[in-house]
């Protein structure tokens, strides 16, 4: 509503009550145990998605759908816990707690989604507008209902337009799931660094955004920019479920198209000031959650960013790529490598063709000089 959005930033001033921007970067809900979170544009989930198909066939999207439902799944029967014999018992209850599901699942982005039908641990039939991707979305709320009443149950979609779905979900057995117990981590402590507004304290993005909660969209003002937050675990199951078992990398193909749109985006921001527009990428990082810069240098030809927190490292590598190209006009090439736990080292240069050498050769050594390793007998 309108009226619950700060007048100063125009962000809605229970944001700051849902969620926590924390010191290594990261993005958690308030409780002091909470699964990491992370803001996602729409564009790069299709992004990512769609190049996926393309080399895995259309099958990879009931696999995709198949992960998020056995995430959500868990999730859901690991808040629960030993309430669920209540919720089955109680169906007050489970409506108010599936009402705020649902109202928070589109706080967060995820689509503006109706109650069509609903029979207490037999039926549910939604419609779903606007989702941030129809196939993670149906595995979202098919996982959720299983983890709600611990049934199996069979799942259909039906598009109605490019923007709205049915979704139908019909339980067919209710002898329940074995459900792993899992501890969370203690979340890390807020960050008291980030610049925020004075009113409300909420965070001041890198770009303007506007929370729609009737539509359930989060959205860039003035922009075509659309996000999402999610958990971090689940996205890392499509990560993983798009590798393939046995790869440790994602397809070039998905990093060339990711690169392509940050270097479109940010050509916008070029301008005649090089350090704004990397201080706009990298400092606008923690804010969603994709880790924090300890410390960025631009030297002639080379780029160093040291950050502590970052979860997709490749995809984020590939994000810079397109933000080098975009800035120095030339494409770029990037290598990254972890440097203790949590921390990684990413270094940007030229893209050479031809007989030069590699900015891999050119990694600094313990003295901190640069040296072509091949040329170095010790």
């Amino acid at each position: 509503m309108a009226g619950d959005n700060c007048p100063a930033c125009g962000l809605p001033r229970i944001l700051n009550r849902k969620l926590v921007w924390t010191t290594d970067g990261g993005l958690y809900f308030q409780s002091k145990r909470s699964d990491r979170l992370i803001f996602l544009e729409e564009e790069d989930i299709a992004s990512v998605i769609d190049e996926s198909l393309k080399l895995r066939g259309q099958g990879l999207l009931e696999n995709l759908r198949e992960r998020r439902r056995v995430f959500s799944r868990e999730e859901v029967a690991g808040q629960i816990g030993g309430a669920q014999a209540f919720l089955v018992r109680h169906w007050p209850a489970a409506r108010r707690v599936i009402l705020s599901a649902l109202r928070d699942a589109a706080f967060f982005g995820c689509g503006k989604i109706t109650i069509m039908d609903i029979k207490p641990r037999k039926r549910l039939e939604i419609k779903i507008a606007h989702p941030y991707h129809p196939h993670l979305m149906a595995g979202d709320i098919w996982g959720f209902w299983e983890g709600l009443y611990d049934v199996h149950s069979e799942v259909s979609m039906e598009a109605l337009s490019e923007k709205e779905w049915i979704l139908k979900i019909t339980t067919v057995d209710k002898s329940g799931w074995k459900i792993p117990k899992a501890q969370r981590p203690p979340r890390p402590k807020r960050d008291f660094g980030l610049e925020v507004c004075d009113k409300c304290r909420c965070p001041i993005f890198p770009w303007p955004l506007s929370w729609d909660e009737e539509l359930g969209t989060i959205y860039q003002i003035g922009g075509h920019r659309h996000m999402v937050v999610t958990s971090a675990r689940g996205w890392q199951a499509v990560i993983d479920e798009i590798k393939g078992p046995g790869a440790k990398d994602l397809p070039e193909a998905i990093g060339a198209s990711l690169a392509a749109k940050a270097a479109s985006e940010y050509r916008q921001l070029k301008g005649n000031n090089y350090k704004r527009a990397y201080r706009h990428f990298f400092l606008g990082l923690p804010f969603l959650g994709w880790g924090r810069p300890r410390k960025v240098s631009r030297k002639p030809f080379l780029i160093e960013a040291e950050m502590e927190g970052v979860l997709f490292p490749q995809l984020l590598s590939w994000k810079m790529a397109g933000v080098f190209e975009a800035l120095e006009d030339e494409p770029g090439e990037i290598l990254h490598e972890r440097i203790g736990t949590t921390s990684w080292k990413f270094m940007l240069g030229p893209k050479l063709e031809g007989r030069f050498l590699e900015i891999e050769r050119l990694k600094p050594h313990g003295d901190g000089v640069g040296y072509p390793r091949a040329l170095t007998p010790f």
